[in-house]
């Protein structure tokens, strides 16, 4: 069997209006790069009908579309971390599914693979179409991730990451500290590691449907206590692997 070249991630959340369209637009994107490729469907508990979609879709396509879609809710994180373990891509790349992450900037990743030894390829949104609500949380973050770990990373939390799939698995076991503040834990462990990380700017799409606000506001101060707690016991933990 020959080896994957790339496997994409896509943890999927309650897209039943617009998943099919994201999925196609990234499968078409590949097919024209001629990339040997899987695409891993990590669907995590959707109350709407997303899970019909992507089963019609998997069962249609099952030479790409690898299914990740198990009863129990894993989280954000679950989603994305399980697939990381059954992904056979030398490299990995994980986009969010909402539509957002536009697979037009995905062409200059794939020309800078070859530069991914002990790196990572982040994208930055330089225009974010996201709510005022994220957009001030990320804010602070930014300036207490860049305290923590003097960063001066400009998008620690864009979902548009790509690396040699060996490097994202023995970063996995220490992304368990970061419940929904995903990224910013994958990053600072980079950033601790010593990894390079190569920024490229990429187009941040407006949402067509659905909300980008997944916290309600009464639920954000202990999201944000909870990543407050999870950056910190990165930056003291030794990390080795």
């Amino acid at each position: 069997m020959i080896k994957k070249e790339l496997s994409i991630i896509f943890p999927i959340y309650n897209e039943e209006k617009t998943i099919k369209k994201t999925l196609l637009e990234w499968k078409n994107t590949l097919d024209k790069l001629s990339i040997n490729y899987e695409m891993i469907i990590a669907e995590d508990g959707s109350t709407d009908n997303t899970r019909v979609v992507l089963n019609k879709l998997i069962k249609k396509y099952k030479k790409n579309f690898i299914s990740n879609i198990k009863d129990n809710k894993r989280g954000y994180a679950g989603a994305i971390r399980s697939s990381i373990k059954i992904a056979k891509g030398k490299y990995i790349l994980s986009v969010d599914s909402d539509g957002q992450c536009d697979p037009k900037d995905f062409k200059k990743f794939w020309i800078k693979r070859t530069d991914l030894q002990n790196s990572v390829l982040v994208g930055y949104r330089y225009k974010r179409n996201d709510t005022i609500q994220r957009l001030i949380m990320s804010k602070f973050f930014l300036i207490f991730h860049r305290i923590l770990f003097f960063s001066k990373i400009k998008d620690p939390s864009c979902p548009y990451i790509m690396c040699e799939g060996s490097l994202f698995k023995k970063i996995n076991p220490f992304l368990k500290f970061m419940v929904e503040g995903f990224w910013w834990g994958f990053i600072a462990i980079c950033l601790k590691k010593k990894i390079h990380i190569y920024q490229i700017k990429i187009n941040h799409k407006q949402r067509i449907s659905g909300d980008t606000n997944v916290f309600h506001l009464n639920k954000i101060p202990s999201i944000a206590l909870r990543n407050i707690i999870g950056l910190i016991k990165i930056r003291l933990i030794n990390i080795t692997y």
